[in-house]
């Protein structure tokens, strides 16, 4: 049994992610106690139960500073503090790191083995060059110093190897993708008979999310509704009587909450950002058992026995109309649990497991 410092940029109530699911998982094999940093806008919160008893430890900083790169680098400088703090008292043998700004002022005493899991592309969420510069170096550094890294796609794996050549090791680097959380579900795969098709979307709803394609399908059909389900972040959701607002619901709710669901959708404006992610909301859709409509990308075609894709609305509307039509879902039952049972977030913990013991 090791003890980890797992730390996390995410807040614990916020919906949940992959540090969530990685750091419940780990800890059911390990003494991992959890640093998060606690954010002050508990609007989009849920209340995330702790699944596995982890310790958990707030890290507070100065509220409301998103748009003043000097304050954000104090914030990082006080994350750092908390976390060498910590360290120092619970003498950990890993110190899991999430994110570069964990890094800033890191205990250059420490001895144990640091882990760096890369789920971003981080430099592209940065728009100041100044701050852009800033992360890059403390991604240099931490990758320099890291014993194990973590990659949650092929896009950033290669992200990685390209900006960071000169420091990285490839013997270090590992993909491993995101999961789905629980049992397979024991649902239906129904088509339903409606006058209204319902799609539906679960995830953070942000600046990535194309709104533009809604409200056009919107003037298309004339029977389609638009069910949206996770927090908001730094967007307004535009007000039509055919786009429903849930907001944010606990994990274990979310079934419920699409159960009458025609399909479910990932309509995202493609980016730098997008194209490194491997979404863990089609883990989810394809274990709800619905019909499955994605914007196309790189990463994601291994999803396609799955889902009906499209590149731009012309596409968009044309696998729409594909969806409606059709009498049963893309997948049989057997395609669903094979898929399911390969890419279980026991099962990336396992894998993780299994690096860890080698270090």
């Amino acid at each position: 049994m090791k003890k980890i410092l797992y730390v996390m940029n995410v807040e614990w109530n916020w919906i949940k992610q992959r540090p969530h699911f990685i750091a419940e998982g780990l800890s059911k094999n390990h003494h991992v106690e959890v640093l998060y940093r606690y954010w002050y806008n508990r609007k989009g919160l849920t209340l995330n139960r702790n699944e596995n008893s982890v310790k958990l430890s707030r890290i507070y900083s100065i509220p409301f500073v998103t748009r003043f790169a000097k304050l954000k680098a104090v914030n990082d400088w006080i994350v750092s503090r908390k976390i060498k703090k910590v360290a120092r008292k619970f003498d950990p043998d890993i110190v899991y790191l999430t994110h570069p700004n964990q890094f800033e002022k890191f205990d250059n005493n420490y001895k144990g083995k640091i882990i760096y899991d890369c789920m971003d592309y981080h430099t592209a969420f940065i728009t100041e060059n100044n701050e852009q510069q800033r992360i890059k170096k403390l991604e240099t550094k931490l990758i320099a110093r890291a014993d194990l890294i973590l990659v949650s796609s092929e896009r950033l794996l290669s992200n990685l190897l390209k900006d960071y050549q000169e420091v990285l090791d490839e013997s270090k680097i590992e993909v491993v993708r995101n999961g789905y959380n629980g049992d397979v579900l024991d649902v239906p795969a129904e088509k339903r008979k409606a006058k209204k098709y319902v799609l539906a979307y679960v995830g953070t709803i942000s600046h990535w999310f194309d709104f533009d394609i809604l409200l056009k399908s919107l003037k298309d059909f004339k029977n389609i509704e638009y069910r949206l389900i996770g927090p908001v972040s730094g967007v307004t959701i535009p007000e039509n009587e055919r786009i429903k607002y849930v907001g944010s619901v606990d994990h274990k709710d979310i079934y419920s909450n699409i159960k009458d669901a025609d399909a479910l959708i990932m309509p995202f404006k493609l980016n730098d950002i997008v194209e490194a992610v491997d979404p863990v909301k089609l883990y989810e859709y394809i274990n709800f058992n619905k019909d499955i409509l994605t914007i196309s990308y790189k990463e994601i075609e291994r999803f396609s026995k799955f889902t009906y894709s499209y590149d731009g609305y012309d596409e968009f509307k044309s696998q729409l109309e594909i969806l409606m039509q059709s009498k049963e879902i893309k997948y049989n039952e057997k395609m669903r649990e094979d898929f399911l049972n390969c890419n279980s977030w026991e099962n990336r913990i396992s894998r993780i497991e299994a690096l860890i013991e080698k270090l």
